[in-house]
């Protein structure tokens, strides 16, 4: 390691001023809550159907809107930060979520409650993209891996205990009760300006609305047609139509970037190598990681036969070691830059999937609950200085965007992710050998879905290898030259 980034690190450790820690205190209570309220409300579907004699299909609509608006939101958000300011745009992000929260509790009819989550995830989608780049624009590259690493923990925490805890509030309030949470974060709406540096409007920028549309239009297509993939399949016109009007709002978007004078997505971002093999790593990470939390339980019910309590307990040390690998691949990547930790926790991800579709599909629960946590060190190890790095190659006035993008990838990966392996272990069902010539026993089926995200954490891994990010030290440096 270099001796001067070293000493660096180390003096940034011991004189985190107060303000910071009240930055990332907020951010991370923020995040914790937008990712709890995401994680609880799945749980209490099955309610919500009953209380307002919904079809299994109609809740799906509760959920896809959701996903949608939070998937289109997410770059709107960055892009209005980096014209009008990151605090003003936060703090509206909080306000919309927060009103958003208490219409959810409060909904007398299934559509209000539709039309609620629109309000929420329009607020949520500032939440995850801008408190990050808050921590960016605010703390010094040397200490920004440390910050990160506690805001994937509480990622992780949240993720963890948002299932139990909304089974729980469901079973002893009511459904309502899970947007308490959310209804509260009103209250760090006025702490905002007192926590958050002021950031001044750029009032030359303008906001390339066609653009805008084009890149929503992309967003919604690819997700309406995974969502639409479970129920109809790849060949259906429900699925392929989707897909074809996000190919058409591509190729317009990228006429539009070329032709337009501000597009919505600077060009500068587009030609930084380092950033779309960053986006791409986002993109595959939790692709993985998502289809992973996903298939998994399928697995342990299909194969395992066993019960829904135990499956928790198997995939619970998982989310654990991933909020506690957190915080130390922040303060890795802090001191020895964010390359190392970055690659490790790729090649941890990778071994655990060619093990799980080696001899952890059809294996015992043991072995799918050891394997699962190494998925959780490779995640946790990831994860950090993957976000931080955004922060490294990104120039400081495209914050905004430059880490929206990345959160709208990262987001997209987890969707497509989930429905893509799903859909493989569906047409896998009936056979009976397994792709992977290792893997013995049951859970065919299972085993070939493993083999997508291998596949995919392996060019994550090829990637991680071609990739260059400064060390913190140095992109501090250049930042004061400024």
């Amino acid at each position: 390691m270099n001796s001067a980034g070293a000493g660096v690190a180390t003096e940034t450790d011991e004189h985190t001023s107060t303000p910071e820690r009240l930055i990332v205190v907020l951010v991370s209570v923020c995040v914790f809550i937008s990712v709890l309220n995401t994680n609880m409300f799945n749980v209490a579907l099955p309610s919500i159907g009953r209380e307002f004699d919904v079809t299994p299909g109609g809740l799906g609509w509760v959920v896809t809107s959701y996903s949608l608006i939070f998937g289109i939101g997410t770059p709107f958000y960055g892009r209005l930060a980096d014209i009008y300011g990151l605090r003003r745009m936060f703090m509206i992000g909080l306000t919309i979520f927060s009103v958003g929260s208490l219409a959810c509790m409060i909904a007398p009819e299934y559509y209000l409650l539709i039309a609620a989550r629109v309000i929420q995830a329009a607020g949520t989608a500032a939440i995850p993209a801008l408190g990050t780049a808050a921590i960016f624009r605010a703390i010094p590259a040397e200490r920004r891996g440390t910050a990160t690493g506690y805001i994937a923990a509480m990622v992780g925490i949240g993720s963890a205990i948002g299932p139990s805890l909304g089974g729980a509030i469901t079973e002893l309030i009511s459904w309502r009760g899970l947007f308490f949470f959310g209804a509260m974060l009103i209250i760090a709406v006025p702490v905002t300006p007192k926590i958050l540096p002021r950031d001044e409007a750029k009032g030359e920028a303008t906001l390339d609305l066609p653009g805008g549309f084009l890149l929503g239009a992309m967003i919604a297509g690819l997700l309406i047609g995974i969502t639409n993939l479970d129920d109809y399949g790849i060949t259906s016109p429900w699925v392929l139509g989707p897909w074809l009007g996000f190919l058409v709002a591509f190729l317009l978007l990228n006429y539009r970037i070329r032709t337009a004078p501000d597009p919505f997505i600077p060009t500068d971002l587009l030609r930084n190598s380092n950033y779309r093999m960053l986006v791409f790593i986002g993109f595959a990470m939790l692709l993985t990681h998502m289809g992973t939390l996903v298939t998994v339980p399928l697995l342990l019910d299909r194969v395992n036969e066993i019960s829904s309590a135990r499956i928790g307990l198997v995939m619970l040390p998982s989310a654990i070691m991933l909020s506690i690998v957190g915080p130390i691949a922040g303060r890795l990547t802090d001191r020895i830059g964010a390359l190392i930790p970055l690659r490790t926790g790729i090649a941890i991800s990778f071994v655990a999937l060619f093990m799980m579709t080696s001899f952890g599909a059809g294996g015992s629960e043991y072995v799918v609950a050891s394997i699962l946590l190494l998925t959780g060190i490779g995640m946790g190890l990831a994860n950090s200085p993957m976000i931080n790095s955004v922060s490294l190659i990104v120039p400081t006035e495209r914050t905004g965007i430059g880490v929206s993008i990345f959160h709208m990838t990262f987001f997209l990966g987890g969707a497509f992710g989930a429905a893509l392996i799903t859909s493989v272990i569906d047409f896998r069902t009936t056979s009976t050998n397994a792709l992977n010539v290792f893997h013995a026993g049951g859970g065919v089926e299972f085993s070939d879905a493993f083999l997508v995200p291998l596949t995919i954490c392996g060019i994550a891994l090829v990637l991680s290898i071609l990739l260059r990010v400064p060390k913190p030290w140095e992109a501090g440096a250049a930042e004061r030259e400024e």
